[in-house]
Formats: C-alpha cells, sequence, structure tokens
C-alpha cells in the first residue's frame, strides 16, 4: 500500500521527502473502503479510498463520480465560510479526486489535512448546549449551499423499506404463532410511528453525519473539526434533528441506552430551536426519535438474522428495543415542561 500510495501522492505534491502509513482506520466499518491515517513530508493527512461498490445495502445510496465531486465542493464552500470541517486537498492540476486500480477494483482516492482531537460520547448539559450551538450554526451555513446532484428524500423513505423487509419475513409464515405475535407487535409499532413521521411539508438542507464519532474536541472542550464527507447530502432538517438529540442525550457512550431529557433540553437549548416548529413537531420529532433507534439499518440486519437463525432470542431482543424506544420519545418531556414552566412565570428561554 505504502508504493501505491507513494505513487498516487505524486500528483498532489511537488515532491515527496518522507512518506508512512501511521494508522489503518475503521476496518470493521459498514462501508468497503481503505482509510489510512499517513505521514507526509512531516504533516499528517487523511487518505481514503472509495470503491464504486461501497456497501451491502442499497439504501445507503450509491457513490457515483457526480455525487462524489458535490460533496467535496460542499467540503469547499464549508472551509470557505469558516466552519472547521476536513480540509480537502486537491492535486497539483486542480483535480478533486483520483481514481486508481488495486486489486482489479477501482477506488476514488481522496486527501485531507488530518484534524487531530478527541471523540465526546457520554454527554452532560455544558457538553451538549456547545454541540447544539455548533449544529445550528453548521446548519444555517449549510442551508445556503443548493444542488441539482443531491436527491431530495426523506428518511422516511428508508424506515418504510426496513419495515417491508421485517414484514416480508413475517408472512412468510416460518416463525411459531409465538413469534409471529410478537414480531407483529413490534411492526404495529413502526408502523404507527411511520404514520407521525410522515409529512409534506419538507425543510431540506444539506449537512454531513454529524454522529459523536464524527466530531473532534480539544482538551478545554472546544469543537475542533468535522470529519465525514462521504455522507453528504440533503436531509430534511427536523428529521436530522432526531438524529442529533438521539446522539447528543447519550450520558454514557455512544452505545448505551442511558439518555437524559435534560442534557437532550440542553441540546436544543444550544440549538435555538423556534418554540413553535418544535411545538407543531413534537409529535413528529417523537416519532422520528422513536424510528431513528429502533428501525435503522442495525437494528434489521440483526433482527434478520435472529429470525433465520436464532428465534429463541426474539423476545428479550424486542423488549430491549421497546424500552429504548420508550427512552427515547420521553427525551423531548423535560423540554417542554422546563418551556411551560418559563412562560407560565413570563421568563424567557
Amino acid at each position: 500500500m505504502k508504493t501505491i500510495l507513494t505513487k498516487i501522492l505524486l500528483k498532489y505534491f511537488n515532491g515527496i521527502d518522507g512518506i508512512s502509513i501511521e494508522e489503518e482506520l475503521h476496518k470493521t466499518s459498514w462501508h468497503k473502503d481503505l482509510h489510512y491515517k499517513v505521514r507526509i513530508n512531516g504533516r499528517l493527512f487523511a487518505a481514503r479510498f472509495l470503491p464504486n461498490d461501497r456497501s451491502p445495502n442499497q439504501e445507503f445510496g450509491e457513490l457515483t463520480n457526480d455525487v462524489l465531486v458535490e460533496q467535496l465542493n460542499f467540503c469547499l464552500f464549508l472551509n470557505m465560510h469558516e466552519v472547521p470541517f476536513m480540509k480537502l486537498r486537491t492535486t497539483i492540476e486542480g483535480e478533486l479526486f483520483t481514481i486508481v486500480e488495486i486489486e482489479h477494483i477501482i477506488y476514488r482516492f481522496v486527501l485531507f489535512d488530518w484534524i487531530e482531537g478527541h471523540h465526546i460520547t457520554s454527554y452532560v448539559g455544558t457538553s451538549a448546549e456547545k454541540f447544539g450551538r455548533a449544529a445550528r450554526e453548521f446548519h444555517e451555513i449549510a442551508s445556503q449551499y443548493t444542488s441539482d446532484i443531491f436527491s431530495k428524500t426523506s428518511h422516511t423513505v428508508g424506515y418504510t423499506s426496513f419495515y417491508d423487509q421485517l414484514n416480508k419475513k413475517l408472512l412468510n409464515g416460518e416463525l411459531s404463532i409465538q413469534h409471529s405475535h410478537q414480531m407483529k407487535y413490534y411492526l404495529e409499532m413502526c408502523k404507527f410511528h411511520l404514520e407521525n413521521a410522515s409529512t409534506r411539508e419538507l425543510d431540506f438542507i444539506v449537512q454531513s453525519d454529524l454522529n459523536p464519532l464524527n466530531v473532534l474536541w480539544d482538551a478545554e472542550e472546544r469543537i475542533k473539526g468535522f470529519v465525514d464527507f462521504e455522507s453528504i447530502g440533503y436531509t430534511d432538517r427536523i428529521e436530522g434533528l432526531a438524529w442529533l438529540i438521539k446522539w447528543y442525550s447519550r450520558t454514557n457512550g455512544i452505545h448505551s441506552r442511558k439518555m437524559s431529557s435534560e442534557v437532550a433540553a440542553a441540546f436544543l437549548k444550544g440549538y435555538q430551536i423556534d418554540r413553535d416548529i418544535l411545538r407543531s413537531e413534537k409529535v413528529r420529532l417523537s416519532s422520528l426519535l422513536w424510528l431513528s433507534g429502533c428501525l435503522n439499518w442495525n437494528f434489521v440486519k440483526r433482527t434478520i438474522q435472529i429470525l433465520e437463525n436464532q428465534p429463541e432470542l426474539l423476545n428479550d431482543y424486542l423488549t430491549w428495543y421497546r424500552e429504548r424506544g420508550d427512552s427515547l420519545t420521553d427525551l423531548l418531556h423535560f423540554f417542554e415542561r422546563k418551556r411551560f414552566l418559563l412562560k407560565k412565570f413570563d421568563f424567557t428561554v
């Protein structure tokens, strides 16, 4: 790989005095990218190879060359507006990416400056509020960007596809009566929340994946930078907000089920969501929170594995997710109660 990298990087640098691969990244991720932390001429960079067929899950969409160019142009747009997003390095001739073949697979190669920092995955009120402010600023700047390349698709389209996959398993009649009843009940909950989450009025903005593993902080808990360019695309603001509330209310790590309404309220305070919008979208937002945690790809993939191989685990598995769903839909309650008290006693939020 070092030989391949050296050959490619001659397109980016007039001369290479030294190159070393410091670390291979994301080796167990869902995608098939090759991702490295590399040192070139004494400086650190993120080098990434993206194949055309990145994922086994078609719901994530195809990353065409046109889409990739648009995503990289959006990175440059954010840099121009002083958003601390990863800085793209173009080739000497100004190309956004280069194409290379490795073991008969075609990859698109991109290079970014390395951002040093650490992740925060357990949140308290202060850090959640800080990120809320940063997310709002990101969204306000990003809302100025328009694209004819990115598609405008509601998250509910993906959720509906996941629902259909599970419902097909149920209708095949391969489950016992007990397991069919458990699965049917859970799918009824999914359908209820899908109906609540649907709307004809979508407020699409461009954003990247802002989950905690794509945000880097310094030692003083200031945001150093956002990473993850290949998830850039249009999203409805409220649908995106549901994911942010879920991620930035966790108090015991990104894989924890422990979430706090108080921390979620701190995030919403930082985000400065319009109270009228929150009130009008509360039911939809609550169901979107449920769907983000209880009908996502990881849930569907594991559920299918259990149905096909270990149906005896189904009851405990679905019980865990039902409890998770209750925790998610409860996250808005503290913010609503606080808003009511402030209004009752004529304080300002």
